[in-house]
């Protein structure tokens, strides 16, 4: 893009009642770093809006709207209102209510560019980074504000609405579904969300890590937490990174899943979308990075606990961190020189199937027994032989995201500055069907030699 881009801030508003006074987070919130954020841009073509051209385009995604239905939200939500605070020397965390900190910051913006200028086409969008940097759609992280909104109207009147929720107070499961019950409010102001504030239901007794002690011989051997030494060495990222978008259609798929039902284990007899396509990047991600055959991989795919919780069970619209990861540990020979995708694909099946209650509520309870959370990190080496993914696209991205009744987001982003490597996270796409985009992130090198295995898209077919 060849246009200078100017960008206007017109306000910028702390959105806040005295609804709230203070929530103890769980075991899985503690080990979350408040640095990290997830994050979206969704984008909106007001050409959708069965109003366009007849109302001014000011009321397209309007911002006195959006106000009054995020002042609402807080009454369902109102941990929004407060900010972290360690309580007890081992850091555990709450969230409190201060007068001078917290609340939902939403600022608005305008653009002098209109929105078919920015690259959002399937053809040309193929990476995270052909987003202009100088457009800033979304605002910066600050952990003394635990929600972000940035609403961008563009020359055309389309609009970019910026969502940021700090991790730490949930986790993406959660961040779809504030979204939804904000596009419901504003829709409607006598919705009334239904959402599960107890976090308690993630932390055992005293009683149960007891029994969980005498009776699970691995307790202390969490395959994917560690506690890191304390003032051990950070190493900052010098790989140069690059991100890309690969789109599987959801024909190629349904041949992708067929092809797998072939070679299943003789100990399977399902495998999902999800465990197949995870299989096909992971082991074509390993290929690309050609380490040693006698390497070990490790694989972490990122669980949503929520279903897999019994006494206490875990409501579906539980707000928190409710995910773990699944472990699969392989030699790389194995990994690489396995041609059928059927007997990887049952490899991903059974991980996920191994982290079941039971180890669930021991990694809980581990949790608790560590003298400083702040320590505990994933065993996960991504710059190298690990890789991990995390499946969004099941969680209502676009489908329920349609502020305006049918009109929904065109393309749905990560932020244009988002960096990972070792990672995939799969999205929903605009296209209402099965289709999945994959976003990949890898060492520039390492993505090169994914981009030219033939064998990576063997199951695309051009019509």
């Amino acid at each position: 893009m060849n246009k200078n881009i100017i960008q206007t801030i017109l306000s910028s508003t702390i959105i806040k009642t005295d609804s709230f006074q203070s929530l103890q987070l769980s075991p899985n919130d503690w080990i979350i770093p408040s640095i990290h954020s997830i994050s979206c841009v969704y984008f909106y073509n007001i050409q959708k809006w069965s109003l366009y051209e007849k109302e001014s385009n000011d009321m397209f995604i309007d911002i006195q709207q959006l106000i009054v239905s995020l002042r609402k939200l807080l009454e369902y939500y109102s941990l929004l209102n407060g900010v972290f605070k360690l309580f007890d020397q081992d850091s555990k965390v709450a969230i409190e209510q201060t007068d001078s900190k917290g609340g939902i910051l939403f600022v608005t913006a305008t653009v002098n560019i209109s929105l078919n200028e920015l690259p959002l086409s399937l053809e040309k969008y193929t990476n995270v980074n052909v987003i202009p940097k100088e457009l800033q759609l979304i605002n910066a992280n600050d952990p003394n504000t635990l929600f972000h909104v940035r609403h961008t109207r563009f020359l055309c009147g389309s609009v970019a609405l910026g969502i940021s929720l700090n991790h730490q107070v949930a986790d993406a499961h959660s961040y779809f579904q504030l979204v939804k019950d904000w596009v419901q409010i504003y829709k409607n102001l006598e919705y009334q969300p239904d959402v599960c504030h107890q976090r308690s239901l993630l932390e055992p007794s005293f009683n149960e890590i007891e029994i969980l002690k005498k009776t699970n011989p691995n307790f202390n051997d969490r395959k994917s937490l560690s506690v890191k030494e304390e003032n051990s060495p950070s190493f900052p990222q010098t790989k140069q990174i690059k991100m890309k978008i690969f789109r599987f259609s959801a024909d190629e798929l349904n041949r992708m899943k067929l092809d797998s039902t072939h070679h299943l284990s003789p100990n399977v007899d399902y495998v999902s979308t999800f465990d197949v396509l995870t299989a096909h990047i992971y082991r074509h991600v390993m290929i690309a990075r050609n380490y040693p055959a006698s390497s070990i991989s490790k694989l972490y795919i990122s669980t949503n606990i929520r279903p897999r919780l019994t006494q206490p069970s875990i409501p579906i619209t539980y707000f928190g961190n409710a995910i773990m990861f699944s472990y699969l540990e392989m030699n790389m020979k194995e990994l690489i020189h396995e041609n059928h995708i059927g007997l990887l694909a049952s490899e991903v099946h059974r991980a996920i199937e191994q982290n079941n209650k039971d180890d669930i509520r021991t990694t809980l309870a581990w949790i608790l027994c560590q003298k400083n959370k702040k320590l505990i990190s994933p065993t996960c080496n991504l710059d190298k032989t690990d890789f991990t993914i995390s499946a969004w696209n099941k969680m209502g991205m676009y489908s329920d995201s349609d502020f305006e009744p049918g009109v929904y987001p065109c393309r749905i982003t990560l932020p244009a500055d988002t960096e990972f490597n070792g990672a995939a996270i799969l999205f929903s796409t605009e296209q209402n069907d099965a289709s999945i985009d994959v976003i990949l992130g890898l060492e520039m090198s390492e993505m090169e030699r994914v981009e030219k295995n033939f064998d990576f898209r063997k199951y695309h077919v051009e019509i």
